[in-house]
């Protein structure tokens, strides 16, 4: 290893860990730095998932060509595996040839996505400083993945222990998921319900409390020693990627989130590893997001700006449409790859969403607070109210 080449990380997560994984693999020196004391503190034990429709690769394989090894709970489901109800609890299920999705855990259980991450990176050799929060970064250069600073979209839920076999469970119904959507999760004896809303936060109480309600209507499932939970993510219209071609940003920090249903764990790691990739390759960072990441996201939020404009009937047609394909994987691909219609929609997101994000801009000139991102800054626009 050559310890001349020394990498600053802030942040250890998923976008955090992969970066520094890659780095190591790399034979850079690789200190990085969170300000908690363990992984995976913003999480409860959920389950969530890594999609797996808007590639033509497989999610795994996806990883595994990142360098990144699945030691941690990493389950498939597939379409017969699940069940969507959309408004009037009107069930519809879907057929898929490959999993739909991989069930992963958050958190800092050893099973959890988190915690395999930190493994792989402790044996690669990382050094990790726990419980120091780096405000600056003065000399070389640093990957700043410090997660989302704002809550666009939020997410309250339970996590408990059952019998119920597993299965996969979505709700489409503004009634209960205002512009958004409902599901439970259930791998090996343990449970994840949650109502995500894009809108009217203030009475996420009554939405998860109608939410349940839909659940238990349609459901037999035992709940045992149930804690609620809640969530957030950040949108941008535009990522940011760099300030001062030396604080390259990474994860849900710079904006790298899927709009429209919030799958984005995947673009996380795949950030990490483009900015690790372009400081071991000496390439362009942006160029790197642009070419690989960015038409994705634009196309999400052209779907987010769709989909918050249906209606309950307009989901039951969805719904409906999806479930008489003999495989879902492609249309779903299509509808996340990008089209003249989609880039339309797209410059029309852009105008349409405000901000619930405040950056607080320091005093400093050329600045190198890893918080901030202003000055020597490549960014697009705020972040976005979807």
């Amino acid at each position: 290893m050559d310890t001349n080449k020394q990498i600053t990380i802030v942040g250890a997560g998923p976008a955090g860990l992969t970066a520094s994984i890659a780095l190591r693999q790399a034979g850079y020196n690789v200190n990085l730095y969170e300000q908690n004391n363990n992984v995976g503190l913003r999480f409860n034990g959920d389950f969530q998932g890594l999609e797996n429709w808007s590639d033509e690769e497989d999610t795994l394989d996806i990883l595994s060509n990142l360098g990144i090894k699945i030691n941690f709970l990493c389950h498939p489901y597939y379409g017969n595996d699940g069940i969507f109800y959309g408004p009037n609890l009107k069930q519809v299920k879907v057929k898929t040839s490959r999993p739909l999705f991989y069930l992963i855990e958050r958190g800092s259980s050893e099973n959890s996505l988190d915690r395999g991450l930190l493994k792989q990176a402790e044996e690669a050799g990382v050094n990790i400083f726990w419980g120091q929060k780096l405000d600056s970064v003065k000399d070389g250069l640093a990957i700043v993945g410090t997660g989302p600073k704002a809550a666009d979209a939020i997410a309250k839920g339970m996590v408990f222990s059952t019998s119920y076999k597993n299965i996969f469970v979505g709700f489409l119904d503004n009634k209960i998921a205002p512009k958004a959507y409902a599901y439970l999760l259930v791998n090996n004896g343990k449970a994840t319900f949650a109502t995500c809303l894009f809108e009217d936060f203030k009475n996420e109480k009554l939405y998860y409390n109608r939410a349940l309600s839909a659940m238990d209507s349609v459901l037999d499932i035992d709940k045992i020693a149930p804690k609620e939970f809640g969530g957030f993510v950040n949108f941008f219209t535009e990522p940011i990627y760099s300030k001062n071609n030396r604080i390259l940003y990474v994860g849900e920090n710079a904006g790298f989130q899927d709009a429209l249903w919030g799958f984005g764990i995947k673009y996380a790691m795949l950030s990490g590893y483009y900015a690790a990739q372009s400081i071991i390759n000496k390439q362009d960072y942006k160029e790197l997001c642009e070419e690989h990441l960015r038409p994705k996201l634009k196309t999400s939020l052209a779907n987010r700006f769709l989909f918050a404009h249906f209606t309950n009937y307009g989901y039951s047609f969805i719904l409906s449409k999806l479930g008489s394909y003999p495989d879902v994987i492609p249309p779903l691909r299509k509808h996340y790859n990008q089209s003249n219609t989609k880039k339309v929609f797209y410059q029309i997101c852009k105008r349409w969403y405000k901000s619930r994000l405040i950056d607080k801009q320091c005093l400093h000139k050329n600045c190198d607070c890893v918080w901030c991102r202003h000055g020597k800054a490549e960014h697009g626009e705020a972040a976005v109210n979807c």
